[in-house]
């Protein structure tokens, strides 16, 4: 086949078309990045988080979205954009933006063990006392020079008791006024009720939500962005307002379950010899197997914590 014909394709894409089944479905499979106007704006209020000036009362952030809206992604990115590499061999040596996970149980020794686990150290399991933990993390957070703080999934703050989250909440406030780092949390939206109880940690953080899609020219730019990413070897005409719709309605607009549906309908196209994305690539059900449009509680979409 003439690459001529393959002209609908971006010119870095044309090439992958050449290549045979097994190795187009291995790239639609892979992990890739499109941007879209709320993913740059979440982006820039990052990036304002780490520029900050170093003071006694730093500007944090919360971003919250639904589960599945692509806020671990955003975050990783943010931090591959600012990572700072020394020596011949590129090993890392800084760590001036530290992603944690937290940790499902609460605590000052299981959130400073999963702190140290995001830097590179060896979690240590037999402090006698709290001090030695805290000057340890202290020291090293130091030591790579952090200037920001990633708490993913912060919402697990919820699963402890009201005592728990006090002190929790306490030892973010603590950790922030000792070393001057700025604190983004990442959660659903009940993570907001979570500061709510601390009045100084509600002052300080900024929220920023990453809504669901609605059917719209953004969702409709990013669908078709993501699509010329894909080596399919015929034309796919995406952009109808009626497949928008079946996208926007059978995913609740959520971005995991929007891509998810594109990559196994390209794939079909391929092993079918279709190669071709429209409305009725999409009308096939196993390209909906577990894709379900969040179920709609207090206002609010709900489905699973991660995200």
């Amino acid at each position: 086949m003439c690459r001529a014909e393959w002209s609908h394709l971006p010119e870095d894409v044309r090439p992958l078309a050449a290549l045979g089944n097994e190795e187009r479905i291995r790239h639609i499979r892979a992990k890739r990045w499109v941007d879209y106007p709320h993913a740059d704006r979440v982006l820039r209020r990052l990036n304002e988080i780490y520029v900050q000036p170093r003071s006694e009362r730093m500007e944090n952030m919360l971003l919250i979205g639904q589960s599945g809206m692509g806020k671990t992604t955003l975050v990783r990115k943010f931090e591959r954009t600012h990572t700072v590499r020394l020596g011949n061999n590129g090993t890392c040596r800084l760590h001036p933006i530290v992603v944690m996970l937290m940790p499902h149980d609460p605590t000052g020794p299981r959130f400073f063990s999963q702190l140290l686990k995001a830097i590179g150290v060896p979690a240590i399991d037999n402090f006698e006392t709290t001090a030695p933990r805290e000057s340890t993390v202290l020291r090293v957070l130091t030591e790579v020079q952090a200037k920001v703080i990633v708490i993913d999934e912060l919402n697990s703050v919820l699963a402890g008791t009201a005592r728990q989250q006090r002190l929790f909440l306490q030892l973010l406030r603590w950790l922030s006024n000792e070393l001057r780092v700025a604190l983004i949390g990442i959660g659903v939206p009940e993570t907001r009720h979570a500061l709510l109880s601390d009045d100084q940690l509600r002052n300080r953080f900024m929220n920023l939500e990453l809504p669901t899609w609605e059917n719209g020219d953004d969702f409709s730019h990013f669908v078709t962005r993501l699509v010329w990413s894909l080596p399919l070897r015929e034309p796919s005409p995406v952009d109808s307002r009626r497949l928008m719709q079946m996208l926007v309605g059978r995913t609740g607009g959520i971005t995991l379950g929007t891509c998810k549906a594109i990559e196994r309908a390209a794939i079909r196209a391929i092993r079918s010899g279709t190669e071709r994305l429209d409305y009725q690539a999409f009308e096939h059900e196993d390209v909906w197997d577990g894709i379900e449009a969040p179920v709609i509680m207090g206002g609010h979409r709900r489905k699973s914590r991660r995200g």
